[in-house]
């Protein structure tokens, strides 16, 4: 035998992380391995599990690094879906400054940012802003002469209202 007793596990990381095992759930299929027996007949044997083939293809494609490629994948997803779709508070904690589009400031740190750092684009601010109601008379309502105002309904729907009628 080769090599000295308890030293041929995983060895350490150098700069000092650790690493946990987390479960990677790949999609597989189930082979029987059939056995002919000397008389002709035939038996289902052990069931070998094969992961899908682009599994495959990628441990093949990566070798021994392939959970090093998956973890950068994971973290370059993760940040391009903060960049394009959360805020970024003042807040030290890197789970916690990231705010979603829905949140108007953080109440940590009570930043508030401009409509634009928080959709991303002007025109995505334009969309989402709210309009308020104008609180001069457009017109006149047609049974009691007094002025209608502009209101917005539940549903965000614009109306004119007589205020008396």
């Amino acid at each position: 035998m080769a090599g000295v007793k308890g030293k041929s596990g995983r060895k350490p990381r150098s700069d000092g992380k650790k690493l946990r095992a987390v479960n990677l759930y790949i999609p597989m299929t189930e082979t029987y391995q059939t056995v002919i027996q000397d008389d002709g007949t035939w038996q289902k044997g052990k069931a070998d599990w094969i992961p899908e083939t682009w599994f495959l293809q990628f441990k093949k494609i990566f070798g021994s690094r392939w959970q090093e490629q998956v973890r950068k994948l994971i973290a370059k997803r993760t940040e391009e879906y903060e960049r394009v779709h959360l805020w970024e508070c003042n807040c030290e904690n890197r789970l916690l400054k990231w705010h979603r589009h829905q949140e108007a400031k953080c109440h940590r740190c009570d930043y508030e940012p401009y409509d634009k750092d928080r959709y991303r684009s002007q025109a995505q601010a334009r969309i989402h802003a709210k309009d308020e109601p104008q609180q001069s008379a457009l017109s006149v309502c047609p049974v009691c002469k007094n002025p209608l105002t502009l209101e917005i309904d539940l549903h965000g729907r614009k109306m004119m209202r007589c205020m008396k009628c």
